[in-house]
């Protein structure tokens, strides 16, 4: 494994660290699997440091595209990769906060003194996929379009509960 795609957790300084670069998305063996083809790019960049009270943070810039296949028209179309993580490094789980307790801006996980810049590029877009890819434009069609077509509005409801002067 390059050396180049390694952050050294227990290196980490209040000096940020920057790493930036690109992979092809059928380089990422686990995301290439949920891919229409291994074509497209994804750009990173990727701040490493010690916050002021000594936690390991990392900022984490995602950018760029993949091609996904339409479950409805099973084509192949083009998704905009566009992620912005904060993630807190912690050495053991039970060093992770009650998750009551975990703020909507950043995300705990465990790291050893190590961290593979292609397992977090990778885990941030797999996390960042539709679970149903639908090409732009696309409506829902079959059982799910017409039980959504039947289901009746709920301001609707509250309408009809209005009183009439």
């Amino acid at each position: 494994m390059s050396d180049t795609h390694l952050i050294h957790t227990d290196r980490l300084s209040e000096k940020p660290a920057a790493f930036e670069g690109s992979f092809r998305p059928g380089e990422l063996e686990r995301l290439a699997e949920s891919l229409a083809s291994g074509e497209g790019e994804l750009r990173y960049r990727i701040s490493a440091r010690l916050d002021r009270p000594r936690l390991k943070v990392l900022s984490c810039i995602i950018e760029g595209f993949v091609f996904l296949t339409c479950q409805t028209t099973l084509e192949t179309f083009r998704h905009e990769v566009s992620i912005a993580d904060r993630l807190v490094l912690v050495a053991t789980e039970s060093e992770l906060p009650a998750i009551e307790e975990e703020g909507d801006a950043e995300d705990y996980i465990v790291a050893g003194d190590t961290l593979d810049i292609r397992d977090l590029v990778e885990d941030a877009v797999l996390l960042s996929l539709p679970m149903v890819p639908r090409k732009p434009g696309q409506e829902l069609t079959g059982e799910a379009g017409a039980q959504e077509a039947r289901t009746p509005s709920p301001f609707a409801a509250l309408a009809s509960l209005k009183r009439k002067d």
